[in-house]
């Protein structure tokens, strides 16, 4: 579970070993929730796929092989997630928020909210080695 004010921006994220297929389930609040597809095989490799969901129970699958993060878009939003593999810290890279080249149009009116970690995060030509 995850709790967060409106304008948090969690994410892009992903596991360099043993990534996780996920399920996001938004039990109170609202996000704006984009995916990634990292598959270097696929021919949807670097396409974003985004969405909005809401606390009526709105959930979404994200396969393992994608990044994924999501912006909270009301106060006091609460989030669930089912993964298929444990979470570790030490194998967690990320996309920065803002890219230039990836350029999600995230839907805040404000500044986000970043964690110290995730204004760190890679840019996409991390992602095309």
């Amino acid at each position: 579970m995850s709790y967060s004010r409106k304008n948090v921006m969690r994410g892009l994220h992903i596991q360099t070993k043993k990534h996780q297929a996920k399920i996001i389930t938004v039990t109170h609040g609202k996000i704006f929730d984009v995916a990634v597809d990292l598959r270097k095989n696929s021919k949807n490799f670097g396409k974003c796929y985004f969405l909005k969901l809401s606390n009526y129970g709105d959930g979404v699958y994200i396969p393992s092989g994608f990044l994924h993060g999501f912006c909270t878009l009301e106060d006091n939003t609460k989030i669930g997630y089912k993964v298929d593999e444990f979470y570790n810290s030490k194998n967690e890279v990320g996309l920065i928020w803002n890219d230039p080249i990836v350029d999600i149009q995230w839907p805040f009116d404000y500044p986000p909210i970043i964690s110290e970690k995730d204004s760190k995060l890679f840019t996409w030509d991390y992602f095309l080695k």
